[in-house]
């Protein structure tokens, strides 16, 4: 069962710092799984802060010259993703922009569908505080665990 919007209270808190969403043990299968999904989604791609067509994940790990920024898109919340190691998925997501139960929800479908599809487990944390996540979505049973 999916965790309600306020299942967990310092989830969204506006602490001033961002929320991350981390995937472990990433491996060019399971970037070219990212790229085809968020190819779904309206997405916002910059290098070195200009805009452009994102190139693809395989691209952007061979081109470390400058900074990535991928936004995903989802209604109000954009989830963004600056591919900082090919080994590790980090997003990251602002609790300013989750303002109720339909961007929680839009947040958490996401996370769902990118953890299915990549068929690896997905935390969401504190920011930078990968090993203390609020909640941990699970592929194989397709469920959550809040901490």
């Amino acid at each position: 069962m999916r965790p309600v919007f306020d299942a967990s209270p310092y989830l969204w808190a506006d602490d001033g710092s961002l929320r991350d969403v981390y995937i472990q043990q990433m491996g060019s299968k399971h970037w070219e799984r990212f790229d085809s999904l968020v190819s779904k989604y309206e997405l916002s791609y910059s290098f070195d802060g200009a805009h452009a067509q994102f190139p693809g994940s395989q691209a952007v790990f061979a081109n470390r010259e400058g900074s990535h920024l991928l936004s995903v898109i989802l209604g109000q919340v954009s989830v963004n993703c600056h591919f900082f190691v090919d080994w590790q998925l980090e997003l990251d997501i602002s609790p300013r922009e989750i303002l109720g139960p339909i961007e929680h929800d839009a947040v958490l479908d996401f996370v769902e569908q990118l953890s299915v599809e990549l068929e690896l487990p997905a935390d969401i944390t504190p920011e930078n505080s990968e090993t203390t996540p609020f909640m941990t979505y699970s592929p194989t049973t397709h469920s959550w665990t809040l901490h």
